[in-house]
């Protein structure tokens, strides 16, 4: 009958050298999970402190264009831009897409900043295009055009803006971009160097209103 063989003696301090192994495992692993479980607070803090933070976009603090009252102005700059219903008062990421979305408007030349006032404000300075030509176009709409050339949005014709007598063609280009139509430019140029209130196509030229009424003539 063949003899059972003993189980191997432990040497001395290899059970110990085991012991202590799995108490470090058990360690380590009770670790990491604890360290998940800060991370995922901290991330839930954080989140929490965000949230705190985000304001209606339709309370942005800005200047409006002519025409346009600041709820329909909000409203245009958040489509344009894409922008949610809320926004994040203190995130400086999501302040360049609030900036991004206004330089889109094509009433807007230039965005000065986007700051975070006391109480979640955010407040936008902003430079609007500034209208100094009035035509009538041949469908018998009236558009306006800023000093370069750009076709503003369809608004009443604010006082001091030169008009240009008779019609010219219907744009082809949108609100916010530049009209190269050459009769638009040329009365550009004139109400550049003439401030006049009034111009007019004549044959040889232009007859032009000065701002103290009297008519002046300018040959092509």
């Amino acid at each position: 009958m063949a003899r059972k063989k003993k189980p191997p003696t432990p040497r001395p301090g290899q059970a110990w050298r085991v012991t202590v192994a799995v108490v470090v495992t058990l360690a380590a692993v009770a670790g990491i999970v604890f360290a998940l479980g800060q991370l995922g607070d901290e991330a839930l803090l954080r989140v929490g402190a965000r949230d705190r933070y985000r304001t209606p976009f339709a309370d942005t603090i800005c200047d409006t264009p002519p025409g346009l009252d600041r709820p329909a102005f909000l409203s245009e700059v958040r489509y344009v831009g894409g922008l949610h219903e809320t926004i994040s008062a203190v995130d400086p990421a999501e302040h360049g897409r609030v900036a991004a979305a206004f330089a889109k408007h094509p009433w807007v030349e230039a965005v000065g900043g986007v700051t975070a006032e006391p109480g979640g404000v955010v407040r936008v300075a902003l430079r609007f295009r500034m209208p100094v030509l009035a035509v009538t176009t041949a469908d018998r709409t009236p558009r306006l055009l800023d000093r370069g050339g750009v076709l503003l949005p369809v608004a009443p014709t604010p006082p001091g803006v030169a008009e240009l007598a008779g019609t010219v063609p219907v744009p082809t280009v949108a609100a916010g971009e530049v009209w190269r139509d050459p009769g638009v430019s040329a009365a550009l140029r004139l109400v550049e160097t003439y401030t006049p209130t009034r111009l007019e196509r004549t044959a040889t030229g232009w007859r032009l209103t000065g701002r103290d009424g009297r008519l002046y003539d300018v040959r092509n």
